[in-house]
């Protein structure tokens, strides 16, 4: 089922791609369902403190644009699974097909049921509001357990055919969920509460400066955040060691340093939620946090590896055909592109919102803007020059 075309670039370069765009992704999916989770609670507490309905809005808001970006940040590692991977994903979403089509309309629906509770968390809202934000929740925590499926099903092939054609009659329905491991997706899923927690932090250290943002309320939401991250991180340890020992199936990973050295970062995460944003160093923790995701993103493609492995498949013998100009330009768009211009948009967000009122920009900031536009038209130029070319070329041979 590879492409008989091959790979135009070397497969440990989308292995590594995969790994670094997964941890982007995972990062605002946990953001989002802890920011969530925290914005429900926040809504049923706003009547004991005023604080609880200000953080139960901010937090509400940041969902809305966190399930934004873990959509559009999904879409790259997905596609380098589809690409050094495609045998296995394919099977797995066949072997659950109806699976993947209500991911998306729960996707939608979540979405949906999210911007009316957006637009009904204000000032006064009434109690049935929540509604909409915990049916959001439960859908959005039902794609999770449909991706973690997929992803556990793929790296399992010994098994595909006992679930394609149980007892030896052949189930096209695609209507099961084959093979779920409870103590990963807990896992993963409990690193929620840290990264709300490590979020918190960054966000009292983000708007300290601003005259509107009153001490109480950010000393408020200093300790629920040092709270959630120090607690947060100790209590994922409990999934995470139930995983690790239970994910052996022979292939001795237990013993593996790549999953030690996550256990090991999650306590150091957890120490450092604490003691670091107890000295003032609120973003700190946010750098410790980003750590454990990292290992946590080479710990599943050491995990899926082994389990490929042991059946004899690698990505290392997938079949090159080298093609340096598509190679090239898509190493030049990931960097150049999304570099300049997404680190413009990223500091444009960043300085105007530490500015209450209208934001003048700097001259580095607009600076900034203009090399963004001037890599733009650069990139659209060189696009269609790529083209113009190969269809020349190909015109003259014929």
């Amino acid at each position: 089922m590879r492409d008989p075309a091959g790979l135009p670039g070397y497969p440990r370069l989308f292995q590594a791609l995969l790994v670094l765009t997964w941890t982007f992704h995972i990062a605002f999916v946990l953001v989002t369902l802890g920011a969530a989770s925290l914005a429900i609670y926040s809504f049923s507490k706003r009547e004991t403190n005023p604080d609880w309905q200000r953080l139960s809005i901010a937090l509400t808001k940041v969902t809305k644009v966190g399930v934004s970006m873990l959509i559009v940040l999904g879409v790259a590692p997905l596609l380098f699974v589809q690409v050094i991977y495609d045998p296995e994903w394919y099977t797995a979403n066949i072997l659950s097909a109806r699976w993947a089509v209500i991911f998306i309309f729960a996707l939608i629906v979540g979405y949906c049921l999210w911007y009316a509770f957006y637009y009904a968390n204000h000032e006064g809202a009434k109690r049935r509001a929540r509604w909409f934000a915990i049916g959001a929740l439960t859908l959005f925590c039902l794609d999770g357990l449909v991706m973690h499926v997929f992803s556990y099903q793929s790296i399992l092939p010994s098994r595909w055919m006992d679930w394609y054609a149980p007892y030896g009659v052949v189930d096209t329905s695609g209507s099961a969920l084959h093979a779920i491991q409870w103590s990963r997706f807990i896992f993963i899923m409990s690193l929620s509460a840290p990264a709300v927690g490590v979020f918190l932090l960054s966000y009292v250290e983000y708007f300290k400066i601003r005259p509107d943002y009153e001490r109480s309320y950010l000393d408020f939401v200093r300790r629920l955040g040092r709270r959630f991250a120090s607690y947060g991180f100790v209590l994922s340890l409990i999934p995470f060691m139930i995983w690790q020992f239970t994910n052996q199936s022979g292939l001795g990973l237990e013993t593996n340093p790549i999953g030690w050295l996550l256990a090991l970062a999650i306590i150091l995460a957890g120490t450092a939620s604490f003691r670091l944003q107890a000295a003032g160093n609120g973003c700190l923790p946010a750098g410790a946090g980003v750590l454990v995701l990292m290992l946590l993103a080479i710990w599943r493609e050491v995990i899926r590896v082994h389990y490929l492995g042991s059946v004899g498949y690698t990505v290392a013998d997938y079949r090159i055909n080298l093609d340096w100009p598509s190679t090239l330009l898509f190493l030049l768009t990931f960097v150049g592109v999304g570099g300049t211009v997404g680190g413009f948009y990223i500091t444009l967000l960043y300085r105007s919102g530490r500015v209450r009122g209208l934001y003048e920009a700097e001259r580095s900031v607009a600076s900034l803007g203009t090399a963004a536009v001037a890599v733009l038209v650069l990139w659209i130029a060189v696009f269609f020059a790529f083209g113009l070319v190969i269809w020349l070329r190909h015109s003259l041979v014929s």
